[in-house]
């Protein structure tokens, strides 16, 4: 995980609104419960030491360090090494795997999962980032997003598409 990179935008976004956000150390309670998460230290240390206090808007709503806590199906999520770091605008999950390096970025259908209570959180999810500094940088950098889970599966058919045309 590029973490110093995502760090630097992290601050970057929190000046351009005024340190809104509140990047840096987390509250005690907080760091505590994620120093006894199984994650990679990388994702760790970024989450105590370097991500928002206070949740950002940007056309999706990245969470802040105590709504990943708190989220109420973060322990279904964990269960298979994903983490949801924000939702969009229609309750669709914003989630990282944490399995890889790089934290690829993934939405996840709310529709699928809550309806479904056997379903896994991966089967409802599609790819859309192949890293969390990519979603960030693109935020920093006000580009396109998808808005939601449908949006974000046709976004990654249509980069599919581009990547094997550039083959």
């Amino acid at each position: 995980m590029r973490s110093e990179l995502i760090c630097d935008i992290n601050h970057h976004l929190d000046s351009m609104l005024d340190g809104a956000l509140k990047v840096g150390n987390c509250p005690g309670k907080f760091n505590d419960v994620i120093e006894k998460w199984e994650i990679p230290m990388s994702l760790k240390r970024l989450l105590q030491w370097k991500w928002f206090n206070v949740p950002l808007d940007a056309g999706l709503s990245i969470y802040s360090v105590e709504q990943i806590v708190e989220s109420e199906d973060e322990p279904r999520f964990r269960a298979q090494q994903l983490m949801q770091i924000g939702s969009c605008i229609n309750g669709d999950m914003v989630c990282i795997d944490y399995s890889q390096e790089e934290c690829p970025v993934y939405f996840t259908s709310h529709d699928t999962l809550w309806e479904e209570e056997n379903v896994s959180a991966r089967d409802c999810s599609v790819l859309i980032f192949d890293s969390l500094s990519e979603l960030m940088l693109r935020i920093a950098e006000s580009k396109y997003i998808p808005t939601d889970y449908y949006s974000g599966s046709e976004y990654r058919e249509l980069r599919n598409e581009m990547d094997d045309g550039n083959s």
